[in-house]
Order: C-alpha cells, then sequence, then structure tokens
C-alpha cells in the first residue's frame, strides 16, 4: 500500500509538470533524445519498420539515487509521438506514447517501471513475456525488466493494440 501511495505522489507531480510551456523544461529535468530507428522484416514485425519522432518533449528526473551517483528511482514525462512507417509500402501510423511513468532501478541492472497512459512497447522475439511485435499500450501498466534485459509486461487496467498489421 505505501509502494502505491507513494507511486500516485511521483505520478501526480509529475502530471503537474506536463504544463510547462513547450519550451522550457523545468529544473532538473532532461531532455530525452529519440533518434530515428529501423528495424529490418523479422525483427520486429513481418514488414520492415522505420520511426522517428514528429512531436518529442521527453524528459526525466532522477528524484533518488543509489550513493554512487547512479538512478534509483527516475520520473519521465511529457509529450511524445512517433511516426511508423513501413518503408517498402509507404503505409505509416502515428502513435501516441506520452505517458507517465515511474521507474524504480535495482543495484543489478533490472528495473520496474510503472506508466500511466499511452506506451510504445518495441519486442523482438523472445526478449519478453508478449510475442515479437510494436505495442501501443494505454493505460496503467507496469514493466519489469530482468537484469538480462528480459521484459515482463502486465497489463493493470490497459488496452493492447499490436501496430504491425497496421503497417502491411
Amino acid at each position: 500500500m505505501r509502494r502505491t501511495v507513494t507511486i500516485a505522489a511521483a505520478a501526480a507531480a509529475v502530471l503537474a509538470t506536463t504544463a510547462t510551456p513547450a519550451a522550457a523544461t523545468p529544473a532538473g529535468w532532461t531532455p530525452v533524445p529519440i533518434p530515428p530507428f529501423d528495424a529490418p522484416a523479422g525483427v520486429l514485425c513481418d514488414v520492415p519498420v522505420h520511426y522517428d519522432a514528429i512531436v518529442n518533449r521527453a524528459m526525466t528526473k532522477v528524484v533518488q539515487a543509489y550513493p554512487d551517483g547512479s538512478p534509483k528511482r527516475e520520473l519521465a514525462t511529457g509529450a511524445l509521438f512517433l511516426r511508423l512507417t513501413n518503408p517498402d509500402t509507404g503505409r505509416s501510423t502515428v502513435v501516441d506514447t506520452s505517458d507517465t511513468a515511474v521507474t524504480d532501478h535495482d543495484t543489478d541492472g533490472s528495473r520496474t517501471i510503472h506508466t500511466v497512459g499511452p506506451v510504445i512497447a518495441l519486442v523482438r522475439a523472445d526478449t519478453s513475456n508478449l510475442p515479437r511485435g510494436i505495442y501501443a499500450i494505454n493505460g496503467l501498466t507496469r514493466v519489469e525488466v530482468s537484469a538480462t534485459g528480459f521484459k515482463t509486461i502486465t497489463l493493470i487496467h490497459a488496452t493492447i493494440h499490436n501496430v504491425c498489421p497496421d503497417l502491411t
């Protein structure tokens, strides 16, 4: 119960910062660069996929750190819209990934991410409890990332849509 209250309070604090004008980054927050990305056919979808950010106001803030300075708890928020395109056909779709998240980093390299709102999950084969795909998820989710990188995605109260068929 205490963890839920803490996460809810942290999420509320993050949401309060989203009213900041687009040109300003609030003190202590760091913009998140989202470079273009290309995946050949078979990596995420049966078709090749290109994505780039068409709106990127994503930012993070470390709110707790370990004694060595590495992040222990991190907040993330901000508008982020990605255009996903099949370069072979030109078919594309825009995905809103403007979630608010609280990430708890463990010392072994694992982390737990609690998200509220729309998020995207890029899943390669055998790297998650979900099959290979690009998932637009909207709602309340928990993502547990093991020290080896395996992602267990739990939909607490959320919808999920595999975007790959939209690109074929």
